[in-house]
């Protein structure tokens, strides 16, 4: 009978063992840096796209708060010039300042607010892309600014605008109001009453309401300077937040 001698492999040593899972855990730690690394390389680039786009709706906001500003202080200016008409329209040419007055209220400057990216952010709980605590602090406090106090100001002023407009409604006659009202504003001022080929007139003589009228006009200029000054106050933050944004992140 023939006997096999049996082949014995060599036993390997416990150091190619380490060898082997020293290479396995290099590899995977390799491959979890790389994954983090492309990870923090996208999110870079989202956080720089987000503030690209954050500059061009605070460049907008900005250009809203000086149309805002120029709007309202024009309707300041312009009443403070006619408000001796509006409280005593006696005369013709009184009567007709009163009507010239009157169309001040169609000027009304609504603001549009640029909130697409700080939306985005939010919705999306991209808040935390922005790696500046500076810049997103500040983001947070203009948006609650806005928000919280400019818009409620601006509803204000526009329930004020349209309370003022149903009391037109009882004291103006409207073929004279629209005729006024088709010009604008510089060629206003070149119609006199001797010009109108009808009799000027108000629809209302109630000394009362017309007091009632001039108080509610004045108000409401006093609610456009409130809008005014919040709105060069809200100009300044928008400003200031772009240059900061423009600082951190080297942004033309």
């Amino acid at each position: 009978m023939e006997v096999h001698a049996h082949t014995h492999t060599p036993r390997k040593k416990w150091t190619h063992y380490l060898w082997e899972f020293l290479m396995l855990f290099l590899a995977v730690f390799c491959g979890f840096l790389a994954e983090n690394q492309r990870e923090h390389f996208v999110e870079n680039k989202r956080e720089k796209q987000f503030m690209k786009t954050l500059l061009h709706d605070l460049g907008n906001d900005t250009a809203n708060f000086t149309r805002t500003i120029n709007t309202f202080q024009s309707t300041i200016d312009k009443f403070d010039s006619l408000k001796y008409s509006i409280k005593n329209p006696l005369t013709p040419e009184n009567i007709l300042n009163s009507y010239k007055a009157a169309t001040l209220l169609q000027n009304f400057s609504s603001f549009n607010y640029s909130d697409r990216t700080i939306e985005q952010l939010r919705s999306a709980g991209n808040f935390r892309l922005i790696r500046k605590p500076l810049v997103s602090d500040t983001l947070l406090e203009y948006d609650r600014y806005i928000r919280h106090t400019y818009l409620p100001l601006e509803n204000i002023l526009e329930q004020q605008d349209i309370k003022l407009m149903d009391m037109q409604n009882e004291i103006f006659d409207y073929d004279t109001y629209n005729l006024l009202l088709a010009k604008s504003w510089h060629d206003r001022q070149k119609i006199t009453a001797d010009s109108i080929s009808f009799p000027l007139k108000l629809l209302s003589k109630d000394g009362h309401m017309q007091s009632q009228y001039y108080n509610s006009f004045g108000v409401y200029r006093n609610w456009c300077q409130r809008m005014v000054s919040h709105s060069k106050y809200a100009k300044g933050n928008a400003t200031r937040l772009i240059e900061l944004v423009r600082k951190e992140y080297h942004l033309k």
